[in-house]
């Protein structure tokens, strides 16, 4: 059985500003697929945050009401930090985005990558 993928950067080299908003993303539609893996990294700069990055995936039937899929991932508070995590998507997500945000001290980086399965042969 042979899988074919599409690949999605949610985020390339997101600035996470110090002290500032959180930031939402644009939706991605992977209703066509078959569910897939999200990875995210976030990375700190030589000197580390006081409280750390976050990132927290959303889902939603709609792209209009989103829901959390599973807690906030929290980065480190190191100098030059780097945390990373994989998550599976199931098959029943249509959309999906992420909220970045919430470090203070030092700006963070952000890069989120969505492997949607759009094929099975």
């Amino acid at each position: 059985m042979a899988t074919t993928k599409a690949v999605t950067a949610i985020a390339n080299g997101l600035t996470m500003t110090a002290s500032a908003g959180d930031v939402t993303s644009s939706s991605v539609n992977i209703d066509t697929g078959y569910g897939g893996v999200i990875s995210v990294k976030i990375t700190n700069g030589a000197t580390g945050p006081t409280v750390a990055g976050q990132c927290q995936v959303q889902t939603s039937s709609d792209d209009s009401e989103y829901y959390d899929f599973g807690g906030p991932l929290v980065g480190l508070t190191s100098n030059s930090g780097i945390a990373s995590w994989v998550l599976e998507v199931p098959m029943g997500v249509e959309y999906i985005r992420i909220v970045t945000g919430s470090n203070t001290g030092q700006n963070t980086t952000a890069d989120v990558d969505l492997t949607n399965v759009t094929a099975v042969s």
